[in-house]
């Protein structure tokens, strides 16, 4: 038994050893989204605390494509050593309802901490004759097959939300995929797309200066900047909003010693006032949970959005 005991401390002393002097070289943060995007963004705004906090670089690499599978490759590829992390949204966790994908998305990720949660604008070009969600079914109805919208990945809000639109207001209206938001609302700028469920951050100097319509809040109250725009909620559609929430995640097999430093460090950063007024300029609520509660809340939002997705019964093109 005491050799057995010896064993033991020995082959778990270098596992010990690694998370004791973690992190001793730079952090690389593989993104879903593309650059200037609500991952890359926000990845960015929490870089300096985190850097401080670990005492290393934060590196963001955003990899879009694929509905975030080709970051999703790329990251489950590299070490599982802490220093390749991957950082995307909520919908991360619908990925194998709507698609063949390379990978579990619920069993070959840890979940580690939680940066926060977006709000978002629901808008349409300036020249369509919409200026709320009641005119713009209405407008959509007279106009069936006609109107087009933003999907930036399949199992986001972008994509779920005028899905669930379609649904409740017998709607007809076609997804077009986009790598991300930013290449998106380009389209949705120069009048190819009507609609678009956007992060407030990416539209709201293009809704001040008139290039784009908000006929929607998608979130809990209105925004001071946009005090005139109502909520989803408070046009009769709160059921289906659905908001972004951004999780980092390390390896499956990654050393809970490792998992709870990258963790403490997370709400450390979300408890610094620069951070903090990095994320309320992007328009990010932020969310400090432990690692076991940001994985009960992904674990909440996997069983919500498959419930969401059968319900609806959309597949990997995006359609019904």
């Amino acid at each position: 038994m005491k050799r057995r005991t010896l064993l033991g401390s020995l082959l778990a002393a270098p596992l010990a050893a690694r998370a004791d002097t973690y992190p001793n070289k730079p952090l690389r943060v593989i993104l879903t989204g593309p650059v200037g995007g609500l991952i890359d963004i926000s990845g960015r705004a929490i870089g300096d605390a985190m850097q401080a906090n670990l005492g290393q670089p934060w590196i963001i690499d955003p990899r879009p494509g694929a509905n975030g599978m080709l970051a999703g490759q790329i990251f489950l590829a590299s070490p599982a050593d802490g220093y390749t992390l991957f950082l995307t949204v909520s919908g991360h966790v619908a990925l194998n309802f709507l698609m063949k994908a390379p990978y579990d998305a619920m069993k070959d990720f840890q979940p580690i901490a939680m940066i926060g949660v977006s709000t978002a604008l629901l808008c349409v070009p300036p020249g369509l004759p919409a200026n709320n969600l009641a005119e713009f079914v209405a407008y959509a109805r007279a106009n069936p097959g006609k109107l087009n919208y933003l999907n930036s990945a399949n199992g986001t809000g972008a994509h779920l939300l005028p899905e669930l639109m379609k649904i409740k207001y017998g709607l007809d209206i076609t997804s077009v995929p986009y790598k991300g938001l930013p290449p998106g609302v380009q389209d949705l700028l120069a009048g190819r797309l009507e609609l678009a469920m956007v992060s407030t951050t990416i539209v709201m100097s293009h809704v001040k200066a008139g290039r784009l319509k908000a006929i929607g809040v998608v979130g809990p109250h209105r925004l001071a900047d946009l005090p005139e725009v109502p909520t989803l909620g408070e046009q009769g559609a709160g059921e289906i909003e659905v908001r972004s929430s951004l999780p980092l995640y390390g390896h499956k097999d990654l050393p809970q010693p490792i998992v709870r430093r990258l963790n403490d460090a997370m709400r450390a950063a979300l408890a610094d006032p620069e951070t903090l007024k990095r994320l309320q300029q992007i328009y990010v609520e932020p969310l400090p949970m432990t690692q076991a509660e940001t994985a009960k809340a992904l674990d909440e939002e996997h069983l919500r959005l498959g419930k969401v997705i059968a319900q609806l019964g959309i597949k990997a093109d995006g359609g019904s």
